[in-house]
């Protein structure tokens, strides 16, 4: 009688076990509702440094599908530029528009990707003269 008890105790365990990890991975997959406890999407201290871009580093910000953003991270990787970048589509909600409307501060078209250089320069797109004269040729003084 006792093993009985044991072995369907156990079993009652796994089951609820197995319940709680399923319930787990299908929340975190893409598209599922998000519960409000739940830590916000993308890195908070980028999202900081993009509501408040001082920085030493040129910084971007720029989008995982766009093809200018990816084009000009080569060019830049390629330069051995040091820089930051900040991808709006990792966030979503509030933080998402919040970066947005920074964006437009800078870029008042919103597109990707913004570069802010530091000294104030602005490039917007894949330009690589501009990109060249400002964070290549231009280095260590106001672009």
């Amino acid at each position: 009688m006792n093993s009985t008890v044991a072995l369907l105790a156990a079993v009652v365990v796994i089951v609820i076990i197995a319940v709680l990890v399923l319930r787990k991975k299908k929340s975190s997959e893409p598209g599922s509702a998000k519960s409000e406890n739940e830590k916000p999407q993308g890195d908070q201290e980028l999202y900081a440094l993009g509501m408040n871009p001082i920085s030493e580093k040129p910084i971007m910000y720029a989008l995982t599908t766009c093809q200018h953003c990816k084009n000009t991270r080569k060019f830049l990787d390629a330069n051995n530029v040091d820089y930051i970048v900040i991808y709006l589509d990792e966030y979503s909600g509030s933080q998402r528009s919040d970066l947005m409307e920074k964006v437009r501060t800078y870029n008042p078209r919103g597109t990707f990707p913004t570069i802010l250089v530091p000294g104030g320069k602005v490039i917007v797109g894949f330009r690589k003269q501009l990109m060249q004269e400002a964070l290549l040729h231009d280095a260590g003084t106001t672009a």
